[in-house]
């Protein structure tokens, strides 16, 4: 549906037809372009994002880039621009950071290394993972030789907490979710990361962790916006939970307990 714009609205009612004849003419056969600032990660925006120039965010990022262990830029800024504004929170919250899906500490490295503080924070990091370089099986959820290697998974359990030694208070919880939660003394929660690419345990994750999360807390979705699947299951327990989730335009979802 055609709409008048401010000024076409001016003009008297049959020259005011004309004029969004005309305007729509040339905006769908001689197309305006678009010159974005930025575009990647599914996103694009002629915004100005500052915080890619910031010091602090430019360390962190190459920090993640470290242990990415890959020549090339994966290009997700906006991702751990939000992890690390997650975590600026978060700290000030009771409660550890725990995450979900952390592979070879892509999303944590950037996190930790943007917290100059974080020796004299009083709380522990849990990463959760099976710390295996297989790809998922699309049936069951689990890691399966079978269907080959990713290489943006984790190498192995050695290596992510090779990449964590330079941090105090990082524990690698090496196992399959969400049995493994049983395992660790784990207490209240500041900043929960869930990025595990399963629906059906990501719903699990959440449901059994959000009775520990501090007010305020928040919890941030990876693929919630880019998989269908996860979509519906994670809106299916914030309707359970009584929360709403934002979605970003990198396509994460954040929830902030109240």
């Amino acid at each position: 549906m055609w709409h008048a714009g401010s000024r076409l609205r001016r003009l008297p009612i049959g020259l005011r037809q004309l004029g969004m004849l005309a305007r729509n003419y040339t905006v769908f056969w001689k197309p305006r372009s678009l010159e974005f600032l930025y575009m990647s990660d599914g996103f694009a925006t002629k915004s100005q994002l500052a915080f890619l120039e910031d010091e602090q965010f430019k360390r962190s990022y190459d920090r993640m880039l470290l242990s990415f262990v890959y020549p090339t830029d994966p290009g997700i800024h906006l991702r751990i621009h939000q992890a690390i504004w997650a975590a600026a929170i978060a700290k000030r919250l009771e409660g550890d950071f725990v995450e979900c899906g952390t592979g070879r500490g892509m999303v944590f490295s950037a996190v930790l290394e943007s917290l100059d503080d974080w020796a004299s924070l009083d709380k522990t990091v849990w990463l959760f993972d099976t710390f295996s370089p297989y790809f998922l099986n699309p049936k069951t959820g689990k890691q399966d030789e079978a269907h080959g290697v990713r290489d943006i998974y984790a190498q192995s359990l050695e290596s992510t907490r090779a990449n964590f030694a330079e941090w105090p208070r990082v524990v690698c919880v090496d196992g399959e979710l969400p049995a493994t939660l049983e395992t660790v003394p784990l207490r209240k929660i500041a900043f929960l990361h869930i990025d595990l690419n399963f629906a059906k345990v990501e719903q699990d994750v959440l449901r059994r962790l959000w009775p520990q999360i501090t007010p305020g807390g928040i919890v941030l979705l990876d693929d919630y916006g880019q998989n269908e699947t996860q979509n519906r299951a994670m809106n299916e327990v914030a309707r359970e939970l009584g929360v709403q989730i934002l979605t970003t335009g990198s396509a994460q979802g954040i929830i902030i307990k109240s």
